[in-house]
């Protein structure tokens, strides 16, 4: 292995060594601590012959990252990259792709085998393994694993999770034996700070206790005073006061770079508007001019980036970071990070998902966001993965997490979050439309049913099954020894259950005379003549006057408890044993019912959708199959597919660029689908969105216009540049799927191909 800039610590070396001798291997270990060192031993022993690397990321700029590094490190020429449909030298020894693209390379395998596309394929490296936990993305890690070939070493790279060894184990079971390297040390150990009052004290003392100089004070004068403060502070809260004089503190105290973590695109925008009148540059004079170069060569020429409204915040060593800007711009802005040149970035949490971008410091501005379920604290792992992008490796001793004052957080829970452990992985495995028909086009159902038995999530469910199943076997060996009542006399022995019936019946009769009483109905002299006949029989029957009747009682009682949990836990595992693969015939069945499969083979229109990708590809089909596009213009037909393939509009978007009426009168038909589609969902227990989504629609069909210009559509929205870039790129994803898909009508391939060449332009158009 080409030597490393640093000495390998233990956990690196026992990966190595594992890898070596032809194991999987999963790596738990915090940010930061040098996984990729890992990584880079699997692609230098592949360099050394034939084999083959693939390397995964849960994101396209994470990817595109990954790909230049590696350019850089081992040649362009030994280096590819595939993303969708476009690809750059893909039969490269390195090919660095989304997890999507490598699980969709694999829907078409047969289980075992080795096509074309895995041809001397050795090892796969998953990179942010721990994204298993994405509720909306997770499963496409499983399925990666379940489907790869035994022959190809997995190297799994996560974030330190509880239950890495629960994950192991199942990738052991399911693919190959594999290793668990687990690390809990970083290279760069973190100090949590607390900014109050203008001033950076320590959050926790050396035994990991709240500093008490921060522990409020409830009942005294000086927790009056407090009090009054922090209200105070709530009616400016959110108004950035406090971020200026942070930074300054920061820079003082040679903190700097830092990345300010804030929630929210428009508070990374007042942060910055705040800290613009500093009235002095955090740069020296060489780094402004170092920085000064590099922004003229990556804006030159480039009409969307030399004009941006933050190219004056660069020069003061600050920047944003967030969902809305440009990808150019952010491509930018990380580049000069890396280098040192921006000192403090306003950054949402997506800068802490992956995105190579080390500091010296992290801020985080409060301890509670705003989610889909309302206003909720900060997980331990959300807060460990920003804390982690604290601390560089070879440059600084130590990693600094400020966490700011806040109304809404103690000091005292900012030390708790801070001392958490890890969250386990969960599994987001789901069977769906895509996978079915892709694993139907080329494996049986008995492979299907033992593939779906594999996932994750079904190994922890079995694991949970396994205690009410153990338990089940102790109250089955149990029960009979509670059914050996004690009878006196063998020759006349009676039934303590019939027994038992014939006391509750009698209690029954004696309420209903009662209640007949106070109502002064007459039917009760006929309830009396019932009682009369009940307790007779009861008298006469051999348990009545049986002495040991208390002790049959407590044991038929608990012997129908027994029997009640014996029933509830069958129940319980029935649904749950194969609990994937009931979904799994939910979807063939409405498969099959619209004609998408036929005896669980797919059909020309099942094998046209398999092509497809998105949530809900039955849903596209649906429309590609049953509108009629003949009379749209390509322009109008991208406006069309645009509403199948956005569904994360931001909330409160406006717009007010419509659509025709051509597209309109298909938009009620899309409509009308979607409801249909969904009732028969419901009626099929099939939890799956069905997303329509039109209110974007107008702009890309300005967008497909020759004449209009970007600033001409952001004038007609409320919305973001990335928004905008990330609503035409997701639009021209699924016009190249459905541009692919077989059995298409040619009339639809070819507006498709059309409508692509209208939208692909810059900024909208990617570039590797």
């Amino acid at each position: 292995m080409e030597k490393a800039s640093f000495k390998l610590d233990q956990f690196q070396e026992e990966a190595i060594s594992f890898l070596k001798q032809g194991f999987s291997v999963v790596v738990s270990a915090p940010t930061g601590s040098g996984k990729t060192a890992i990584a880079e031993f699997v692609i230098e022993e592949a360099l050394k012959g034939v084999d083959r690397v693939f390397y995964t990321t849960p994101l396209k700029a994470l990817s595109n990252q990954k790909f230049h590094d590696f350019q850089k490190k081992y040649g362009e020429q030994n280096v590819g990259i595939v993303t969708g449909d476009a690809a750059s030298n893909r039969d490269a020894q390195i090919v660095v792709m989304t997890t999507e693209i490598y699980r969709n390379m694999l829907y078409g395998t047969l289980f075992g085998s080795v096509d074309e596309n895995l041809k001397h394929l050795r090892y796969v490296v998953l990179d942010e393994c721990h994204y298993m936990n994405d509720p909306e993305r997770g499963t496409v890690w499983e399925e990666s694993i379940i489907y790869s070939p035994s022959n190809i070493q997995i190297l799994a790279l996560s974030a330190t999770i509880a239950n890495a060894g629960e994950l192991s184990s199942w990738i052991s079971n399911v693919h190959t034996n594999t290793k668990l390297i687990e690390s809990f040390e970083r290279p760069v150990p973190l100090r949590f700070y607390y900014f109050k009052e203008s001033h950076i004290y320590p959050l926790l003392t050396t035994n990991k206790l709240l500093n008490p100089q921060l522990k409020v004070h409830k009942d005294s004068f000086t927790g009056h005073k407090q009090k009054f403060r922090d209200l105070q502070k709530h009616k400016v809260k959110n108004t950035g006061i406090g971020i200026p004089s942070i930074v300054s503190e920061l820079h003082k105290k040679a903190l700097l770079p830092a990345i300010y973590f804030v929630f929210s695109r428009k508070g990374c925008e007042l942060a910055l508007k705040d800290c613009q009148p500093l009235g002095y540059s955090l740069l020296t004079m060489d780094e402004r001019k170092t920085l000064s170069d590099i922004i003229q060569k990556r804006t030159y020429g480039n009409e969307y980036l030399f004009k941006h409204k933050h190219l004056g915040s660069l020069y003061q060593g600050l920047a944003v970071h967030h969902a809305g800007l440009l990808p150019q711009w952010k491509a930018i802005v990380e580049e000069l990070f890396s280098k040192g040149l921006i000192k403090a970035v306003f950054a949402t949490e997506t800068l802490a998902a992956g995105i190579n971008m080390p500091a010296k410091t992290t801020v985080i501005s409060n301890l509670g966001k705003r989610g889909d379920a309302g206003h909720q604290n900060l997980s331990s792992n959300q807060f460990l993965q920003m804390s982690g992008r604290a601390g560089r490796r070879g440059m600084d001793e130590v990693g600094n997490v400020v966490i700011k004052e806040t109304i809404d957080h103690s000091p005292a829970f900012a030390a708790k979050l801070a001392c958490s452990p890890p969250e386990p992985l969960v599994s987001q495995f789901t069977p769906n439309y895509s996978m079915a028909l892709n694993l139907l086009q080329n494996h049986s159902v008995d492979q299907i049913k033992d593939l779906l038995h594999k996932s994750f999530g079904q190994y922890l469910i079995n694991k949970d099954l396994k205690q009410y199943l153990d338990e089940k076997i102790r109250l089955e060996i149990d029960l009979p020894k509670l059914k050996l009542y004690p009878c006196p006399d063998p020759n006349d022995k009676g039934d303590i259950a019939k027994f038992r019936k014939q006391d509750e019946a009698i209690h029954e009769i004696k309420r209903m005379i009662t209640v007949l009483e106070k109502q002064k109905n007459p039917d009760g002299s006929h309830y009396k003549n019932e009682l009369k006949i009940a307790l007779e029989g009861h008298k006469k029957y051999p348990c009545f006057p049986c002495p040991n009747k208390d002790l049959c009682h407590k044991a038929e009682k608990k012997a129908r408890q027994f029997e009640n949990k014996i029933k509830i836990i069958n129940k319980y595992s029935d649904s749950r044993g194969d609990y994937y693969w009931n979904q799994f015939l939910k979807l063939c069945k409405i498969l099959t019912n619209r004609g998408y499969l036929k005896n669980n083979v797919p059909t020309e229109r099942g094998i046209m959708t398999g092509h497809l990708r998105g949530e809900n590809i039955l849903f596209t089909a649906e429309v590609l199959l049953h509108c009629n596009f003949t009379h749209l213009q390509p322009h109008e037909f991208a406006a069309c597919i645009s509403s199948l393939a956005l569904d994360d509009v931001r909330p409160r978007t406006y717009t007010r660029a419509r659509v025709s009426e051509n597209i309109e009168s298909i938009f009620n038909v899309i409509e009308k689908m979607a409801r249909d589609l969904v009732k028969e969902q419901r009626d099929n227990d099939i939890d799956i969105k069905v997303n329509f989504s039109p209110i974007l629609s107008g702009l890309i069909l300005h967008w497909c216009k020759k004449e209009t210009k970007w600033e001409d559509l952001l004038l007609m929205t409320n919305l973001d540049d990335g928004d905008l870039v990330r609503a035409g790129r997701r639009t021209m994803d699924l016009l190249r799927h459905i541009k692919n898909a077989p059995y298409l009508k040619k009339e639809v391939i070819d507006l498709s191909k059309q409508a692509l060449e209208l939208m692909d332009k810059e900024p909208v158009k990617e570039v590797v």
